[in-house]
């Protein structure tokens, strides 16, 4: 059985510790595949960086379209497909940093490895603008529902509370500050290792057929096609969960 592109995206990025690094590089070390993979993400990623240094000039109007454009022009012709699909997909993304300072990548995702080269990327030599404030990175992991997904948050911790919300998109969404939490995707479940107490956002599709949120094997929240079974939503429309213990 081969590594998933989720797992070999966090290789690259040098995410995984532990057991779970030592698993996947045993697996590479005996399979010409996987690494073969990993090469050519390896390769994708780099053609993307450079690239995206190739763009470098003084500040003008800022549109996805330009910057596709100019990376036509800066990517070998025998690249071109991937990596300016790739580009186009990342111009969208720094259009935002530019415009508002905002980092925010999920993991498994290449943009990840992107935020910081892309956070400076338009920035004018010689200019007396102000640097935009610093906006707290954020992280996460989005897998497609299927027909059921269980998301679990392993710890009951005073003071956190789930936020779920729901979106237009085809995947749940689950986001937190960097650092205050792992992730992992399995079978129908999605598992949070919260680690600190603090505001953890689910984005659930509205047309998912079955999406529940535990809390320390607590149900908090169940959608079962247009029937949901939870606290009472804010003005908003968002649903509070605590991470409060619950006795049940």
């Amino acid at each position: 059985m081969h590594l998933d592109d989720e797992r070999l995206q966090r290789l690259l990025d040098g995410e995984l510790r532990g057991a779970r690094e030592g698993e996947a590089r045993a697996h590479l070390a005996g399979c010409e595949i996987c690494r073969g993979r990993l090469a050519e993400a390896g390769r994708e990623q780099a053609e993307v960086f450079g690239a995206l240094r190739a763009l470098d000039r003084p500040a003008e109007a800022v549109t996805v379209d330009t910057i596709v454009a100019r990376a036509r022009r800066s990517v070998p012709s025998s690249s071109r497909p991937v990596a300016v699909a790739r580009l186009a997909w990342a111009a969208g993304f720094a259009v935002a940093l530019v415009l508002g300072g905002i980092a925010f990548a999920l993991p498994g995702s290449p943009l990840r490895a992107w935020v910081a080269a892309l956070a400076g990327w338009n920035a004018p030599a010689r200019t007396q603008t102000p640097a935009p404030s610093p906006v707290a990175e954020v992280a996460g992991l989005s897998v497609a529902p299927g027909e059921r997904l269980v998301v679990s948050f392993l710890h009951a911790r005073a003071g956190g509370q789930v936020r779920v919300v729901w979106s237009d998109g085809a995947e749940v969404e689950v986001r937190a500050p960097r650092g205050a939490a792992t992730f992992e995707s399995g079978t129908q479940t999605l598992r949070v290792d919260d680690l600190q107490p603090v505001t953890y956002e689910v984005r659930v599709p509205r047309e998912a057929p079955e999406i529940e949120i535990q809390v320390a094997g607590v149900s908090l929240f169940h959608k079962v096609g247009e029937r949901v079974t939870a606290p009472a939503p804010n003005a908003a429309g968002e649903y509070l969960l605590p991470l409060e213990p619950v006795h049940r």
